[in-house]
């Protein structure tokens, strides 16, 4: 992966707003394969630390999304209002039904 695609940084790109729209396009498009690329290797990561956890562990993985999965249930059941709502405007539970 080249060094300037790695990078979103934006400190080496210029004003948008004084570059025709494909050359924004390309732009757009570099930084989306830029992300593309950054999963793609913490995928990779995650997957190297698993079958490494399996290796020396064996099970472990599979004891721990078990275990994951529990705790998260018993988190949502706990507490009902941290559930993700689709129609969530992004505010927090403090400034919900406030106008700014």
């Amino acid at each position: 992966m080249p060094l300037h695609e790695s990078s979103a940084s934006g400190d080496n790109l210029p004003d948008p707003k004084l570059l025709p729209p494909f050359e924004v396009d390309e732009m757009l498009i570099r930084i989306q394969r830029s992300h593309g690329y950054y999963y793609k290797v913490m995928n990779l990561e995650v997957w190297a630390l698993v079958e490494t956890l399996d290796q020396v562990f064996p099970g472990a993985w599979g004891h721990f999304m078990t275990n994951r999965q529990v705790a998260v249930k018993q988190f949502l059941d706990r507490d009902p209002n941290c559930a993700i709502d689709p129609n969530d405007s992004g505010k927090d539970a403090e400034t919900k039904g406030t106008e700014e």
